[in-house]
């Protein structure tokens, strides 16, 4: 084996694959082909001189000498990229990419317009913006920042509250003309319910709490701008944030004259980074765009009177 050729950039496309089980799950975590994966690995496994990965039919498992070699791969990934956010924390350049990972809601109604004055101030500052319900990992640099509903409790991440968001109950006219308004507290019984692949965390209780014993689930999927579509083309009920669902003339509150629920919104960055001066201007618009849509973010846009029960 030639060691002076044993580095870090050989070894993550190794623990790429062993995490992800797949050439292809290895290369959307990597952000390139997979081939280059599968060419990689070979690489790493010729120098070696063993066998890291076999092939099977549910994809791709770590082999005996894989597995002997796992504990140096993961100590020398949280060494490169630690050194990577001490690097970053100092940077003090207002250019580079900064990654923020969100959920669709906040990142359509508050992210993505301050990118667009982040960028007039910065012209030389690029976003990633990541959007889902998967939470990503900041120790390992997945992202830089994060505006989550769920506070993380790992002493190396600063959290920082930036205000409460408001989520509400929402369906179609036409659906509640014919299926009927539920009522509060009566739970959702005979009842369509548009929902996640899986609850997430941070939304719970769910439904605002109602029982959803003997209720339906008609869809599940984990893009809110989706499910706000499915409502209101009369699929079925939604919990939605209120500054999506009351955006749109296609469904209504289901309980209009309910004070909707309200959950927190952190933001979060590694204590390594929080003094990088790129991650602290887009920090710092975020921040800023939270406190000027404070009060839309709690309450949402609109008021209907409650349709007749």
């Amino acid at each position: 084996m030639n060691r002076s050729v044993w580095q870090w950039d050989d070894v993550r496309f190794f623990l790429a694959v062993s995490r992800t089980g797949s050439l292809s799950g290895a290369a959307r975590a990597l952000g390139i082909g997979h081939v280059t994966v599968g060419r990689r690995i070979a690489a790493l496994e010729r120098r070696l001189g063993v066998k890291l990965v076999n092939r099977t039919p549910e994809g791709f498992s770590v082999t005996a000498a894989g597995q002997a070699i796992m504990t140096q791969c993961s100590a020398m990934e949280s060494a490169a990229l630690d050194l990577e956010r001490v690097a970053a924390g100092r940077d003090t350049h207002a250019a580079g990419t900064v990654r923020v990972t969100t959920t669709e809601a906040l990142a359509q109604a508050v992210i993505a317009p301050t990118i667009a004055v982040v960028r007039q101030a910065h012209p030389q500052l690029q976003v990633d913006l990541l959007v889902g319900v998967r939470t990503l990992d900041i120790a390992r640099r997945e992202a830089d920042l994060a505006v989550r509903f769920a506070r993380p409790a790992a002493p190396q991440l600063v959290c920082r509250k930036l205000g409460e968001v408001a989520f509400s109950l929402y369906a179609s006219r036409r659906y509640l003309g014919r299926c009927g308004v539920p009522k509060r507290g009566g739970g959702l019984a005979g009842h369509d319910l548009i929902t996640f692949t899986g609850a997430p965390a941070a939304t719970s209780p769910f439904f605002l709490g109602e029982s959803l014993e003997s209720a339906r689930v008609a869809l599940r999927c984990d893009s809110p701008l989706i499910q706000l579509r499915a409502a209101a083309h009369d699929v079925g009920i939604a919990e939605l944030a209120c500054l999506l669902g009351d955006g749109s003339d296609r469904i209504t509150r289901i309980w209009p004259e309910e004070p909707p629920a309200l959950r927190t919104a952190w933001l979060v960055v590694h204590q390594d980074l929080r003094r990088s001066a790129r991650i602290r201007i887009v920090a710092g618009a975020i921040v800023e765009a939270f406190r000027r849509q404070q009060s839309a973010l709690r309450r949402g846009s609109r008021r209907e009177p409650p349709m007749a029960r």
